[in-house]
């Protein structure tokens, strides 16, 4: 079991290598001992200047850049309570956030003036910049048990909430990745996805093994395409690594040592195509939540023996799938995901929210997610609950109609949304993005994914589109096609 504080972890890194290159980002290099220096002058600033007391919670907004990493750690080592935003949300969203989670103050980066403005006015703000002045102030203690950061989720309830997790829940959830993920002090993770989702699973990790995070702004595929030559790692959804493999020259990416993905469904399709353009670049898949860091994890050799299964639990972890009635289900069986571990959160901000609607009477975890277990043992995820099409009274996992569109030669990437129909209650639509130079009509591919579905399952109708709307993530916006659909928007081709 790992003991102390994620504060505990970072020192044991810049203990060990002071003078080794913690971040590097465009002309910027800094050390272990330059990230500690710069976060413990925040973490100061934040005591002494701005009158917050260990416990506060911070909000933290910017894009990606080294000082968001330094103001991070910074809140950290004050030991107030860290609230990474999401810079893609509307001003007023921010402001709402903030106030849902009670912060005392925002730490801002780069973001628009018209955005600091809004939160401005209704919170206190400080620039990460202003915050470095000198100092000698010994910093106080951070336990294990106190609460590290407040995660921003639409949780299994739906509605906006916080995820709170310790310091102690963050550490097992890094030793865990540590423990099956090669992580190394040797690596240079290229970081292009945004802060406020990637820190847990990606910059955290590196970080307390010892390693180099290259920051990227956003993700570019030109400036992926460059960083590549220095990278050994990076973290990616499946959509973004659909785009990489058809984007950026191979012999560059096959310089990566390792990749690690999540988040969304991963196309077994798509996986091959890795294989066989990348034989050398190992593939781990893991899956975890905001509110349940790490739950399973599939190394290389498990998703060769089984593509659409995103692996075996985590050792830490016990997972089981249940029925409506929370009763077990049969192997092979499909079901709600629930997981017990010590990687779950301390419990939702706000508080009062009913532990019925998120947890077991036996402490384990609702998912949201459904699933089967193989005869291996291995997760199959077929879904998410408020996904699922219902379609003449049939339950249909857009999942398992993704999964056959991309195996169609000319499709790189597919998703399906369900829209509202008089006659069956809502019905399948398939979007699918070509691939480059590929001739494909959105005609041809519903006729594909027809021929390979039971009826119940087929979508009526199916569009092309150039490249799908995102997330702040990278992830492929569900929500944004489904109302480009009912606008009017997106021109669907319907089954005669």
């Amino acid at each position: 079991m790992i003991h102390g504080s994620l504060v505990d972890g970072l020192l044991q890194s810049v203990a060990a290598t002071p003078d080794h290159t913690a971040i590097r980002a465009g002309g910027t290099a800094w050390t272990y001992a330059d990230l500690w220096d710069r976060s413990g002058r925040i973490g100061a600033a934040l005591l002494d200047r701005l009158g917050l007391r260990p416990g506060d919670r911070v909000g933290i907004l910017g894009q990606n850049d080294p000082g968001y990493l330094a103001a991070y750690f910074g809140i950290l080592r004050a030991g107030c309570v860290a609230v990474p935003l999401n810079q893609f949300l509307l001003a007023a969203e921010l402001a709402g956030q903030l106030e849902l989670v009670g912060a005392r103050l925002c730490l801002v980066g780069r973001i628009d003036a018209a955005t600091a403005g809004v939160i401005a006015g209704r919170l206190s703000t400080a620039p990460i910049d202003d915050l470095l002045g000198e100092t000698d102030r010994i910093l106080p203690p951070v336990e294990a048990q106190a609460d590290a950061t407040i995660l921003l989720t639409s949780g299994t309830t739906g509605s906006p909430q916080g995820a709170i997790q310790t310091h102690a829940t963050m550490r097992f959830a890094i030793s865990e990745l540590h423990h099956i993920l090669p992580f190394s002090s040797a690596d240079v993770m290229l970081a292009f996805l945004p802060f406020f989702a990637a820190l847990p699973e990606q910059i955290l990790p590196t970080l307390l093994a010892g390693g180099t995070v290259e920051v990227l702004p956003r993700f570019d595929l030109d400036a992926v395409d460059e960083a590549c030559s220095r990278a050994t790692t990076l973290d990616a959804v499946p959509t973004i690594m659909a785009r990489l493999l058809h984007g950026i020259d191979h012999a560059r990416l096959a310089r990566l040592r390792w990749l690690m993905f999540a988040s969304e469904p991963m196309p077994p399709a798509l996986l091959a195509s890795w294989w066989e353009s990348l034989p050398t670049v190992r593939t781990y898949e893991f899956y975890g939540m905001t509110e349940m860091l790490t739950i399973t994890v599939a190394t290389p050799e498990t998703l060769r023996a089984a593509p659409d299964s995103v692996g075996l639990p985590f050792p830490g972890s016990a997972v089981s799938i249940v029925d409506p009635a929370d009763g077990p289900v049969p192997v092979g069986e499909s079901g709600e995901v629930v997981c017990s571990s010590p990687a779950r959160m301390r419990g939702y901000m706000p508080e009062g929210i009913d532990p019925a609607t998120w947890r077991l009477p036996s402490g384990a975890m609702r998912t949201g997610d459904l699933g089967r277990f193989d005869e291996g043992g291995r997760l199959v995820l077929t879904g998410r609950i408020k996904d699922l099409i219902i379609s003449g009274g049939f339950n249909i996992a857009p999942a398992e109609i993704e999964a056959v569109a991309v195996t169609h030669p000319a499709v790189a990437s597919a998703v399906v949304v369900g829209i509202p129909d008089r006659l069956w209650g809502e019905t399948p639509i398939v979007i699918a993005v070509a691939k480059r130079d590929a001739s494909l009509t959105p005609d041809e591919l519903l006729a594909y994914c027809r021929a390979q579905l039971a009826s119940y399952k087929r979508p009526t109708g199916a569009a092309l589109v150039e490249r799908f709307p995102m997330t702040g993530i990278g992830k492929s916006s569900k929500a944004a096609l489904r109302d480009e659909i009912l606008s009017g928007a997106l021109e669907i081709v319907r089954a005669r």
